[in-house]
């Protein structure tokens, strides 16, 4: 199924998965897409493996925690997700080297929780893991703690040619 790009979201500076500034990170980029999908766009290298030419579990973990967790911003732009409880199914090998592709979305929004569900997939759209999560919402204020965090780490960066659309699993 083909996603228009509604908008893209900022990155920070030293955020393993977002991290502009942050030498082991991701660098990933998130687009938000129609029907209240989030989009994370990343490519995992050597450094991010575990066996050969495989990417480390953690990692992929960390990448679907942190896309389902941002799609609250969807919502509200001073609401983040803290998480409470992940389940991860890994369904194949997650390769390094090629653009991979994250997707997440909220399935339940509480007063003080939300819960989310999201895969991963490499270039073909091959769903290679889930995630089923549940967040507690959380003020960006209060996380990090009097900082000028989204004034100066909070990053807007333009694409060199900006994505229209996406095409996903459904």
């Amino acid at each position: 199924m083909i996603y228009k790009v509604i908008r893209k979201q900022n990155n920070s500076h030293m955020c393993f998965v977002c991290g502009l500034a942050n030498n082991a990170g991701l660098h990933t980029v998130f687009y938000e897409l129609e029907n209240k999908r989030l989009l994370a766009i990343f490519k995992g290298h050597e450094i991010h493996q575990s066996y050969p030419q495989r990417m480390h579990g953690g990692i992929v973990s960390a990448l679907l925690d942190e896309t389902i967790g941002r799609a609250i911003l969807m919502d509200d732009e001073n609401t983040w997700g803290v998480t409470a409880d992940m389940n991860i199914r890994f369904l194949k090998p997650v390769p390094l080297d090629q653009d991979l592709k994250v997707v997440g979305h909220i399935t339940n929004i509480r007063s003080r929780m939300f819960e989310g569900e999201g895969y991963l997939c490499d270039q073909n759209n091959q769903i290679l893991a889930t995630c089923t999560a549940k967040y507690f919402k959380q003020s960006v204020d209060s996380i990090v703690n009097g900082e000028k965090f989204v004034e100066e780490q909070w990053i807007y960066v333009e694409d060199e040619e900006s994505p229209l659309s996406f095409e996903l699993p459904q």
